[in-house]
């Protein structure tokens, strides 16, 4: 008997024979509910036959049930025992689905038409850490994270090509004394000389990409923003995954939070503190309309209702603003008869505050 080459079977998961046991069950989950006959109406038939190949694919990888054989002419009398185990898959087998693929010495790894199935790519996620005034008002923030991708150099044949099954135990890992196999370690697969230096035969790269993501105007932490295409690359043609995005909102010095209140400084002219009124000033991004009562203070505090941060309930926090007075442009354009009159005003002011208190 000969085992049929294990390659087939990753292929059928879309990933290289050099995946662990966690890729393989990842793969096994996302084909599994991509091709159930529930989900493909219509198509039936043609999904439960890939389905039922994903079964079978992540069954005979796991070890829940072993690789079929082919039939081979019966053995000699005499043969012994030691002698019937199952031939080592042929590099022709290993290689299978060869084709032009124009990747140097792993060309012959690459699939004919009709080879493995479309796999979509994995969904990267990762954090994106949002300013305040664009968590406000919204806008575009530039994130920068690791994908991984096909190997450029090999095109991701690599990874099948280094690791093949043990010429000792024919990928079984074991003998049929049930002992483990002391040329592969246990393993059931073997490097061969193929070697790509690029992704050190993983079949894929890492790469930093930039990616621009639009974050609502409104947003709030911990809220889910997902860029299509944004993902890891797809295998044998598949679309990229999903890039999925968890807001977490940054305060810069000059601001600070409390829960969704903020909190920060606004500078006000003496004057328009002693007098009141409207103020506009630039606060986080937007041009705000503020009342200033009379007779204001330094580090008096101004709220301001539903200015602050959001909630996914919809809720708003409050800005606080505390008054940082300062001079007013125009003081140093005061003449010396202005500034002697201004004294006076204040001269006179204090006068009447000391005889209301008597």
């Amino acid at each position: 008997m000969e085992p049929v080459s294990l390659d087939e079977y990753y292929e059928r998961l879309g990933l290289p024979s050099a995946a662990s046991a966690a890729e393989i069950k990842r793969a096994y989950r996302r084909l599994r509910a991509q091709y159930h006959p529930d989900r493909n109406k219509g198509e039936e038939s043609a999904a439960e036959s890939l389905f039922k190949k994903v079964q079978e694919a992540f069954e005979i990888l796991t070890g829940q049930r072993q690789a079929p054989v082919r039939a081979q002419p019966a053995p000699a009398a005499g043969t012994r025992r030691t002698d019937m185990r199952p031939a080592r898959a042929s590099t022709g087998d290993a290689d299978r689905g060869a084709g032009a693929g124009g990747a140097g010495p792993w060309s012959k790894h690459y699939g004919e038409s009709g080879g493995p199935m479309p796999v979509r790519g994995a969904n990267r996620h990762t954090q994106l850490h949002v300013p305040l005034d664009v968590a406000l008002n919204g806008g575009e923030v530039l994130a920068s994270y690791q994908v991984g991708e096909t190997c450029r150099q090999c095109r991701g044949a690599s990874a099948r090509a280094t690791v093949l099954p043990c010429s000792n135990c024919a990928g079984y890992g074991t003998g049929y004394d049930g002992a483990s196999c002391t040329a592969c370690g246990g393993e059931g697969r073997m490097k061969s000389a193929h070697w790509c230096a690029t992704c050190q035969s993983k079949g894929v790269e890492y790469q930093t990409k930039s990616q621009p993501v639009n974050v609502p105007r409104g947003a709030w932490d911990g809220q889910r923003i997902v860029v299509p295409g944004g993902g890891f690359a797809g295998m044998h043609g598949g679309q990229p995954g999903d890039a999925t995005f968890a807001v977490v909102i940054v305060c810069g010095p000059d601001f600070q939070r409390e829960g969704l209140h903020l909190s920060g400084e606004l500078e006000v002219d003496f004057v328009t503190a002693t007098l009141g009124g409207p103020l506009t000033a630039k606060v986080l991004g937007r041009d705000l309309d503020i009342a200033i009562p009379a007779n204001a203070r330094h580090g008096s505090t101004i709220r301001l209702p539903a200015q602050g941060l959001s909630d996914a309930s919809g809720n708003r926090g409050e800005l606080r603003l505390r008054i940082v007075l300062v001079m007013p442009e125009a003081a140093s354009h005061l003449s010396e008869e202005e500034r002697r009159r201004f004294r006076e005003l204040f001269a006179r002011a204090a006068q009447r505050a000391g005889g209301t208190s008597l």
